[in-house]
């Protein structure tokens, strides 16, 4: 759909809402607004280059406010609106200092039970995150954290005692054309602009979970659209309580499409076995591991895992950078892993997580310069994160990353180190 069109619908839609919702059984005005403020110090030494010489270490904040206002019109719909800003303060390498953009990070309207049928449809930006995220979470990985939105209309039907079923369509651009943007720095948000559709099921059975997903992805690759990528993603979640405490939850999904003239057929998955404990300090151990294919140079069919919608740090906060120069920021693809994962209770709500992770490449990467290694061992990442609560308002966490590369990486490759602090304070208020 062409972005002209898109917006004709967009406000289309939006004004049928209105109507639609006008004639509703009314109640008092219901108001409830939400703030937060999350601030965030963040220092790496080299984890894109693995090059000390190359100077790529950094320091800085993030200090992000949102102001989000959802107004319950009537029994059945409501609209919410959330603006975000989002700059930063560097101390090395200096920068000039800017407030960067502020702008729309969610406008949707919602209503639930639509022409009396268990339907709840939403319209416009908004957040859609499902299952763990592993194919659907973030609408802009070039943002960083700074939001997660996608411009889209969504369906949610309750199946009663079958289960819930959600149908989707997206769109995600590489800037922020929709929308109006006070000091405007166009913020870049992809590679390019993507468009998708899907559906997404869930169901509990006793004391199970099931889920199956089929997802659609198309971005033009070059801007005359001489070169485009589509994929589909068909996929299941399966998460069995083996025994009280012990949790088993399996993911996988197959993709098949194409890149220009190239066929894509591909593979990815994880899964994790959680073990709970009733002990004061050991509260949960975790067992896992991931596999996402990646690409033979010798094979004519491109094998390696697309991240549908979910590049963003679902296993590791830093590596994401060191994915860089293999093809983009979380592009995750061509990994194999397998981890234990502790969380232990350090003070009343304090609790560290540590994960160590043994890292592999299912392909062997030949490119010369980065990651420039013959093996297909990535190396060994050490995960730790502290997380604590101050008041019923104010939460923050310390992380801790280490990594050491392996084979998979040039002769000389050196560790990095990644930390964070965060402080997020959040408050609502509902007034009628």
């Amino acid at each position: 759909m062409q972005l002209k069109h898109f917006k004709y619908a967009f406000l289309l839609i939006i004004l049928f809402i209105l109507l639609s919702s006008s004639i509703s059984a009314k109640e008092k005005n219901n108001l409830i607004i939400d703030f937060s403020e999350r601030f965030r110090l963040v220092s790496w030494d080299n984890p894109i280059t693995l090059d000390s010489s190359k100077e790529g270490g950094t320091t800085f904040t993030r200090n992000r406010t949102s102001l989000g206002l959802k107004w319950k019109f009537s029994k059945k719909a409501e609209i919410y609106f959330k603006a975000t800003n989002e700059f930063r303060i560097y101390f090395n390498p200096d920068r000039d200092f800017n407030i960067h953009e502020i702008f729309v990070d969610n406008l949707y309207f919602k209503i639930h039970d639509i022409f009396s049928l268990p339907v709840t449809l939403t319209l416009g930006r908004q957040n859609i995150f499902l299952g763990e995220g592993f194919v659907m979470m973030d609408g802009g990985t070039y943002d960083g954290s700074r939001s997660i939105y996608f411009d889209a209309i969504r369906a949610d039907v309750n199946l009663n005692d079958i289960g819930k079923l959600s149908v989707f369509s997206l769109y995600a651009q590489k800037t922020d054309e929709l929308l109006p943007v006070i000091n405007d720095r166009e913020q870049r948000m992809n590679e390019h602009d993507i468009r998708g559709y899907g559906f997404y099921y869930q169901r509990n059975i006793d004391r199970n979970k099931l889920d199956l997903y089929f997802l659609n992805k198309k971005t033009d690759i070059l801007d005359n659209k001489s070169w485009s990528l589509s994929v589909n993603t068909l996929g299941t979640k399966l998460s069995f309580r083996i025994k009280e405490n012990l949790d088993l939850t399996t993911e996988g999904a197959i993709q098949n499409g194409s890149i220009d003239n190239n066929k894509i057929r591909t593979f990815g998955g994880h899964f994790h076995l959680d073990r709970n404990f009733a002990n004061r300090t050991l509260k949960r151990v975790v067992i896992g591991g991931i596999y996402l294919a990646g690409i033979n140079p010798g094979d004519k069919v491109l094998r390696g895992w697309e991240p549908p919608f979910s590049k963003w740090p679902k296993w590791s906060e830093s590596y994401i950078y060191t994915l860089i120069n293999e093809g983009g920021i979380a592009n995750w693809n061509n990994i194999s892993s397998v981890y234990i994962s502790f969380m232990t209770r350090l003070f009343n709500k304090g609790y560290l997580h540590t994960t160590f992770n043994i890292l592999g490449a299912p392909e062997k990467n030949l490119a010369l310069d980065f990651p420039g290694g013959a093996g297909k061992y990535r190396g060994f990442l050490m995960i730790n994160r502290m997380n604590f609560v101050i008041s019923k308002n104010l939460t923050g966490h310390f992380l801790w990353e280490h990594f050491r590369p392996g084979n998979f990486y040039f002769n000389g490759a050196e560790n990095y180190n990644w930390i964070r602090f965060e402080l997020m304070y959040k408050t609502k208020t509902r007034r009628k």
